[in-house]
């Protein structure tokens, strides 16, 4: 994610006063200034030093870790560039394998910046070889390494206006082009003897590209290029384009997003999409059936003579995307998804669509926990610390691992190689647990009652099979329940209502009671005034006979003192200076809480019977293996989508005999699911309190360990994070090592 991006989330980041002292967690002082990117080539990690006008080079192979030195060796290497870098692109290359190697060169430039840095990577030179005047604005580049002995990298950069160079591809008039530059190796280059950039690709009017990929490149087959792109007009797509210059663009589609609907693929639409990444080639062990190893992978013997089955899958099958929230406003645009090239990504296919997961279903949208995605990478092999249920580490080799920083702090891992998430609430050898639910009768003090009500909760997925729970009926899809805690409370006090003053200077013998959040609460005839003092709350319940819009804002409560009992009750209690409002035992009795009982969790009043829809919109926690086993009859994991769920009070628990005022029933929903999402801790002794906004990763294995680098504009530094040694769900301190 680059610099235009960043610029407004740093306006709430943390103050750049708190700079980090020389701790434990802090090492290799290099005086970075505006690290806004990041890239990795020959394991050498990048950085723009953007205030400076020049790149610094953490090299992984020293230990201990630092900065390369300048021929001064008290100073760290600086490699000047283009002013004002904030964005970097390498050479993508692959071997015969399809396993991703580094090519010569990488490339920096600037937002808004009319130049390209062709720096090369090679840790014996590390100088700027040539500066690439294009003329115009750029937005976007990518380049890949040479594809054979002899062959020039090249580099793709997208033009916001095009040049006199692109008249006769594109027109003298509309939008931007994409370019072609060829570049030889670093050995004798002479900068005046470059071939001319060439046209590739034509931009319609006001289109922007936002990102840039190549595919893996082949000698003698034209190269491809995956090209987001936004319009003024609102508008987002991503398209593939074949840059052999007759600007044919190929449209990826994913179906409609639409709450519980099934994707058919009948109904497809533009991916709005600002960041774009693919993969290098990976293998995953697959699990022999009846003996043989299953269609599509091959038998490979192991050192210890045994056989395992692996399933190759080639470089640049799927192309990862970061969705675009500001030109798609539905709340499955938030995050990341995978569309599929088919199995020789060079060969397009008529319209590339949403990858699907490892089960066969369709890809859910792999959202952050907070924030927005503001960088991603992908990477085969690396190890990473699982603590599944049953609280033990096990470290886990991930065939293709995908990281995800976000603008609130957090970092996002998630199984590239499955396109879903993490689970982690699983069992290590059974695998995923259930969903369920459960549901506890509680007093006024939140002690369990000794009398529980069977059967008082119902938990409904229309369709989805049955499954234990203790006082509640539940039908559950697994994978698929939103968890929380809800809490039925029976005539309990209206949140806002409750140890209100009264106005005890009018003399008031009718005991009326105004207040301005008696429409907002749902006050109706039947509910109760309870009047209170220092001691405690007077034992008369006065019933609420009408209400009474007083015109200016306020709710009169007329109360009921038909009853003489309740009048003299209310008469020895008249001098009591404050009063609650408690629901009534007859209409909407309960009151709904989502999690505890405060003003800000309160969600409606409710009858017995009366249903609660807790998701109305389709938000697929995960698809676990066989997620749709069980139902009666099957369903295909690869039509089947759940209804929401509902939560109802069943007529069977009684009425008031039963329960007491301010009994409540205490419905734990437990999804099973638990992502792999980390933060750092930025308190004020963590030393790393600057380290509040990543940008953008690159993660390598160095000496079999699983590193990743994250470039943190907040703090002027780079964040190394271990992976085989972090924590999941929680604020990390120790395994993070700072640069700066």
């Amino acid at each position: 994610m680059k610099r235009g991006f960043l610029a407004a989330l740093l306006l709430s980041g943390a103050s750049f006063a708190l700079a980090c002292s020389d701790t434990t967690s802090t090492a290799g002082a290099a005086g970075l200034s505006g690290t806004y990117d990041v890239v990795l080539s020959n394991q050498l990690v990048f950085v723009t030093s953007q205030d400076r006008d020049e790149l610094r080079v953490l090299d992984l192979t020293r230990s201990p870790r630092e900065f390369l030195p300048a021929p001064n060796p008290l100073e760290p290497l600086a490699i000047p560039v283009i002013a004002r870098p904030d964005s970097l692109t390498r050479d993508v290359g692959y071997d015969s394998s399809g396993h991703d190697v580094s090519g010569p060169y990488i490339y920096a430039r600037s937002s808004g910046g009319r130049g390209i840095s062709v720096v090369a990577a090679n840790p014996a030179r590390l100088n700027e070889v040539t500066r690439l005047a294009t003329g115009q604005l750029i937005t976007a580049f990518a380049a890949h390494a040479p594809v054979a002995e002899g062959a020039p990298s090249v580099l793709y950069y997208a033009l916001q206006t095009r040049p006199e160079a692109a008249e006769q591809l594109c027109g003298p008039f509309g939008g931007g082009v994409v370019m072609r530059q060829e570049l030889p190796g670093p050995e004798g280059f002479d900068a005046a003897a470059l071939p001319p950039a060439l046209p590739v690709f034509c931009l319609k009017p006001a289109d922007t590209v936002m990102s840039l990929i190549t595919l893996p490149a082949r000698a003698n087959v034209a190269d491809s290029l995956v090209v987001a792109i936004r319009n003024v007009s609102g508008t987002s797509r991503l398209v593939r384009v074949v840059a052999d210059g007759a600007s044919v663009e190929i449209p990826y589609k994913r179906p409609r997003p639409a709450p519980y609907v099934v994707p058919t693929y009948t109904d497809l639409v533009d991916i709005p999409a600002r960041l774009v990444a693919t993969h290098p080639s990976y293998e995953v062990r697959k699990d022999k059936v009846a003996g043989k190893c299953p269609e599509g992978s091959v038998e490979k013997s192991q050192d210890d003579g045994t056989t395992i089955c692996i399933e190759t899958w080639p470089a640049g099958r799927y192309v990862y995307v970061v969705l675009d929230e500001l030109t798609c406003n539905s709340s499955d645009c938030e995050g990341v998804i995978a569309l599929d090239n088919g199995p020789d990504p060079l060969v397009p296919s008529a319209a590339p669509v949403l990858a699907r997961d490892v089960t066969g279903a369709p890809m859910l949208t792999l959202k952050p926990s907070g924030g927005l995605p503001t960088g991603l990478t992908l990477r085969a092999d690396l190890q990473v610390r699982e603590f599944l249920s049953d609280s033990v580490a096990y470290i886990n080799t991930i065939p293709l691992l995908g990281i995800v920083p976000s603008s609130n702090g957090d970092i996002t891992l998630f199984r590239a190689d499955e396109r879903r998430a993490f689970n982690l609430d699983r069992h290590p050898t059974d695998g995923p647990l259930s969903a369920s639910v459960t549901a506890e009768l509680r007093d006024s003090n939140e002690l369990a009652r000794t009398e529980q009500v069977q059967g008082a909760i119902t938990a409904i997925e229309p369709g989805c099979p049955q499954v234990d729970a203790t006082n509640a009926t539940a039908f559950l899809c697994n994978g698929t329940v939103p968890g929380g805690t809800y809490r039925f409370v029976f005539q309990g006090e209206l949140p806002g209502l409750v140890g209100l003053r009264r106005d005890l200077t009018v003399e008031d013998p009718q005991l009326l009671i105004e207040t301005d959040l008696a429409t907002a609460r749902g006050v109706v005839p039947g509910d109760s005034i309870v009047l209170e003092n220092n001691a405690g709350a007077c034992s008369t319940i006065i019933p609420i006979l009408r209400l009474e819009d007083q015109g200016n804002g306020l709710t009169r409560l007329y109360p009921d003192l038909s009853n003489e009992e309740v009048a003299a009750g209310a008469q020895a209690c008249a001098s009591y200076p404050n009063f609650s409002v408690r629901a009534g035992a007859t209409v909407k009795p309960y009151l709904l809480y989502s999690g505890l009982e405060s003003s800000d969790t309160f969600v409606q009043r409710l009858n017995v019977g009366e249903a609660y829809t807790v998701s109305s919109f389709l938000d697929y926690y995960y698809h676990p293996n066989g997620f749709d086993l069980g139902l009666d009859p099957p369903k295909s994991p690869t039509t089947y989508a759940p209804a929401p769920l509902t939560l109802t009070l069943t007529p069977n628990i009684g009425a008031s005999d039963r329960l007491n005022p301010g009994d409540r029933f205490v419905v734990t929903l437990l999804p099973r699911f638990r992502r792999f999402v980390f933060g750092v801790d930025t308190s004020s002794t963590s030393n790393l309190a600057v380290y509040t906004l990543p940008a953008s990763v690159v993660a390598t294995d160095v000496d079999g360990a699983s590193l990743a680098f994250l470039a943190y504009p907040s703090a002027d530094g780079i964040l190394q994070v271990a992976l085989e040694s972090i924590s999941d769900n929680v604020d990390n301190l120790t395994y993070l090592r700072a640069f700066q």
